[in-house]
């Protein structure tokens, strides 16, 4: 009789699987992830080139007329470091504000810097603000060159300017540099080698019009006319000949061309 094959019954082979051997210890070994000990290595940073930015320059703007303030207010705050902090047609507010932390201009009109305003003036340079006075045409203003220098200003540029000039004024007194414009310088040098009589301002037949009617003269000096005038500055031909009428009486001359030898001989700087 013969005997069944061990794990069976039956004397079939045994269909059932068996169990599989255990990994080796080099397969273990080829999945484990060996992670170093303490903590892991910096990453592999290169240094970048970053520009120092500009520090900001805070811009206290003082001036009556909307059209100007609104104008100087855009010119000053397209730029990345400059910022407009006050606006104002009274000096004595920007007195009352002016002095606080960081770096700040004032630009003031200078018709609105009388002899009254001029302790304000050298109060604000004294306490480290710079000060830019735009000159109105002709040196028109109520406080002359000289006056204004005493107190202390170093920034004294022509009221209608070029913006570019302006910013680069406002920056230069930041900096504790002056900003004079050329025609001021020469006649600072005038007024320092006694060419000049001493008088803060000097009295000239000009200086008794208003700011329009100087602009109609100084273009009637030029050789335009009325119409010509009106397309300028434009106002009507009427409006021209009305401030020409006043112009002619005020300087107390009879003809076009007796205007334009006094308006050459005075030598007012282009606005």
């Amino acid at each position: 009789m013969r005997l069944a094959d061990p794990g069976t019954e039956t004397g079939h082979t045994d269909a059932r699987p068996r169990p599989a051997d255990p990994p080796s210890v080099r397969a273990v070994l080829h999945d484990v992830v060996v992670v170093p000990d303490g903590p892991p290595p910096p990453p592999d940073l290169r240094p970048c080139a970053r520009r120092t930015p500009r520090p900001l320059v805070q811009v206290l703007i003082c001036e009556d007329q909307e059209v100007f303030r609104l104008g100087l207010r855009a010119v000053f705050e397209a730029q990345p470091d400059i910022a407009v902090v006050v606006e104002t047609a009274d000096l004595m507010e920007v007195v009352a504000v002016a002095d606080g932390p960081g770096t700040r201009v004032v630009v003031v009109r200078q018709s609105l810097v009388g002899s009254a305003a001029l302790p304000l003036l050298r109060d604000l340079c004294q306490h480290g603000v710079g000060v830019l006075v735009l000159a109105e045409a002709g040196g028109g203003g109520r406080a002359g060159l000289v006056d204004v220098l005493q107190c202390g200003v170093r920034g004294f540029l022509p009221r209608r300017a070029a913006a570019q000039r302006l910013v680069e004024a406002v920056r230069a007194l930041a900096r504790q540099e002056p900003a004079l414009d050329a025609a001021v310088t020469s006649q600072l040098v005038r007024h320092l080698t006694g060419e000049v009589p001493s008088q803060t301002v000097v009295a000239r037949a000009l200086d008794r019009l208003t700011e329009r009617q100087r602009e109609v003269a100084e273009l009637v000096a030029q050789g335009l006319s009325n119409d010509e005038i009106a397309g300028r500055l434009f106002l009507s031909s009427a409006t021209v000949k009305s401030h020409l009428t006043a112009v002619m009486r005020r300087l107390d001359v009879r003809t076009r061309t007796q205007l334009a030898i006094l308006v050459n001989r005075e030598d007012v700087p282009a606005a």
